[in-house]
């Protein structure tokens, strides 16, 4: 295998529990991973010789634009962006107090960091080749979620993006991917995050 990877891809979610347990199976598959982080992190998994971490703030459009120039000081090319993003919260219904807060909440988690991102990288695919993205749903989006609404409509908004990112890309140059995971965990009934990894990288590796 050759020193530097041909591809590599940039990580929001990685920090976390999911992520963490991704992490090394997309690295180990070939990729060199530029994962996000707002607060310094250490140790497995960050050590692989496949991961860089990038600590900063996405509301710096400078630093999401460094992310790139990492991933490329690594890689061949970049091939994607993987959002894990899994912010997590309930709340008693949308007529109950505090319902707009908690769904502003789950926007700044699960919605506002993928399209600060994308709002950069979108247009460098399109002048360069194109790539991936996979985004992080959840089945909640398909069936009643008691108590949950908040955290529900957000992951709504995922697929909304998803299905605008389709309208206004041509796949060739941009396309994407949508995950929806029941809990995760490796209890039946539940989603592996190895079985995540699998269907991440089946699209990432999927010609076009």
């Amino acid at each position: 295998m050759s020193e530097k990877p041909q591809e590599g891809l940039i990580v929001l979610g990685g920090t976390g529990n999911l992520g963490q347990q991704v992490l090394p199976i997309l690295a180990d598959a070939g990729y060199h991973l530029v994962v996000f982080t707002r607060h310094q992190v250490s140790g497995a998994p960050f050590d692989h010789p496949r991961i860089s971490v990038a600590l900063g703030s996405l509301d710096d459009p400078e630093f999401i634009d460094s992310m790139v120039t990492t991933a490329l000081q690594h890689a061949q090319k970049l091939r994607g962006a993987l959002f894990l993003n899994g912010g997590f919260g309930t709340d008693n219904g949308i007529g109950a107090d505090g319902f707009t807060e908690e769904l502003q909440r789950q926007l700044e988690m699960n919605v506002y960091p993928t399209t600060k991102v994308l709002s950069r990288i979108l247009p460098h695919w399109a002048a360069n080749g194109g790539g991936r993205v996979v985004l992080t749903s959840a089945t909640v989006v398909e069936k009643r979620f008691a108590k949950g609404g908040a955290y529900a409509t957000s992951k709504m908004a995922v697929d909304s993006l998803a299905r605008q990112i389709q309208r206004e890309y041509d796949p060739a140059v941009v396309d994407v991917h949508v995950l929806r995971p029941k809990f995760i965990g490796d209890e039946p009934g539940q989603d592996a995050p190895a079985d995540l990894a699998q269907e991440m990288l089946q699209e990432l590796q999927r010609s076009t």
